[in-house]
């Protein structure tokens, strides 16, 4: 299991309006967004390399903006030599671009 936290200098809304494009940037499989709840999932599929993974986001509001936390965790597996980590920068890096801004850490 891999979690990232980055923080962002917008508003909670303006991430959460762009998970959708951090959902395509990893190829994420059946999305499910709930918003009162500032929580979104999605699943990655199989490849010659992976099992997939499980994401779970988080928007919370934070100091000076937002964070948005994401979990990944294996399908099948022990290790997953550095691909939750991979797979949480491309949609951490995706939400930003969506959103025009740049995380604070």
């Amino acid at each position: 299991m891999t979690t990232v936290q980055q923080s962002f200098p917008v508003p909670p809304e303006v991430l959460w309006n762009a998970l959708p494009a951090g959902v395509a940037a990893i190829g994420g499989q059946q999305p499910a967004y709930d918003g009162p709840r500032g929580f979104a999932t999605c699943r990655t599929g199989m490849s010659i390399l992976s099992w997939g993974q499980y994401v779970n986001v988080t928007v919370s509001p934070s100091d000076g903006g937002s964070t948005l936390t994401i979990v990944t965790k294996l399908k099948l597996g022990v290790w997953d030599w550095g691909e939750g980590k991979r797979l949480a920068a491309r949609f951490a890096t995706a939400v930003a671009y969506a959103a025009r801004t740049a995380a604070l850490n």
